[in-house]
């Protein structure tokens, strides 16, 4: 399939219904029984596909509606990973995150036994080809992103000694999933590494607030900014080393604080070693208040990697107008071929279950989107 210019597509998940949410709490509580949940979680895809067909997304994904999170839904894939509040885990923990005003996720997916093989997103993909005839991207937690999230030092430490281990262990296990992925063809599989993002906002001696967090709750150390670039680098390099025949890109975010001294500073402060990882294509955050300039990141992008621009603030609920995306995406333009030029939000809608954002709101941005992009093609050469 000749690709299109300025192919739009969202980074993963889609604001759940209330319904769902509320099937969710009556399932945990034993309410309503698996069949019926699972009729519900079915129900909830199919919606969420039929809106984004008819937004015009050239590729999308099942908005992640069986997941409670996008990365604490491991928990309930992957043996040897175990659910646990996060106050179980540091009676302190909801005080620190205020502190660093850095939220995580309260369930969290924790290491406590090896980890083994296991499907983790193929079930997800088989039921969305069969509701969609449109080009379908998976998205998968990265392993650097599984070590710093899982790893704890009480409840880990006995099967895995450090958070290398671990990573090195999920990394063998979501090798294979990608895989099987692309043998049942999905069209893009996408690792999650928000925690790559993060370090934008971290110095040489001292972590970003993400990290801060994780320290305190979890009891992992900050191995200094340069070791955990070649760290996260490796790791996904090593996850995705000869697996061809499907594209694979990795999403990085970040969420700027204005009292940063990297506020206003891009994902360039994480090259050039961030160009060596091995994927197609970057899936950043630009539209938000505080990212960067992507021109400057796209600048030095090798010649076959394409970059997936964030032109969609997801904080905000003000539906952006159609021409301020296309000031957005002409920021890189004669930088980049606009087929190497993906367009999509800066992030999910709602990477958490509880995540508030209407779903009218998230339609309507995505449809303005989609409006941009017809724009584009047709002032740039392609109707």
């Amino acid at each position: 399939m000749p690709e299109l210019t300025f192919t739009t597509s969202v980074v993963g998940s889609f604001p759940r219904p209330r319904w769902l949410i509320e099937a969710f709490e009556k399932f945990n509580r034993g309410e309503i029984g698996r069949e019926d949940f699972e009729e519900l979680l079915d129900d909830a895809v199919k919606l969420t596909v039929k809106e984004e067909e008819l937004a015009g997304l050239d590729v999308i994904t099942d908005g992640e509606q069986r997941r409670t999170s996008f990365v604490a839904f491991v928990g309930q894939k992957i043996p040897g990973f175990k659910l646990i509040y996060v106050t179980d885990i540091n009676p302190r923990a909801l005080e620190i995150m205020k502190q660093y005003k850095a939220q995580l996720t309260y369930w969290r997916a924790v290491a406590v036994g090896e980890i083994r093989d296991s499907i983790i997103a193929l079930d997800e993909f088989r039921f969305t080809r069969s509701v969609t005839d449109r080009r379908i991207k998976v998205t998968l937690p990265s392993p650097y992103l599984i070590m710093w999230e899982t790893w704890d030092a009480k409840y880990s430490r006995d099967v895995y000694k450090d958070p290398e281990a671990l990573a090195e262990a999920y990394s063998r296990v979501l090798r294979q999933e990608i895989i099987r992925l692309r043998d049942a063809g999905v069209d893009f599989i996408q690792l999650d590494e928000p925690m790559l993002g993060d370090l934008t906002e971290a110095k040489e001696d001292e972590p970003d607030r993400y990290r801060k967090v994780i320290e305190a709750i979890h009891g992992q150390k900050y191995r200094g900014f340069r070791n955990e670039l070649y760290l996260a680098r490796d790791l996904i390099n090593e996850t995705i080393k000869g697996i061809d025949g499907v594209r694979i890109g990795m999403h990085m975010d970040r969420w700027p604080n204005p009292d940063s001294p990297f506020y206003g500073v891009g994902f360039e402060r994480l090259a050039p070693v961030v160009y060596d990882i091995k994927v197609k294509q970057y899936v950043l955050e630009y539209a938000s208040p505080g990212s960067g300039d992507p021109a400057v990141f796209a600048r030095d992008l090798p010649s076959d990697k394409e970059l997936g621009l964030g032109v969609i603030d997801v904080r905000n609920p003000q539906v952006e107008d159609p021409k301020v995306v296309v000031q957005r995406v002409e920021r890189v333009i004669g930088v980049l071929d606009p087929k190497r030029i993906w367009l999509n939000p800066d992030c999910g809608f709602a990477p958490g279950m509880y995540r508030k954002f209407e779903r009218r709101i998230a339609f309507a941005k995505v449809r303005a989107m989609v409006e941009a992009a017809r724009m584009l093609r047709s002032k740039y050469g392609e109707k």
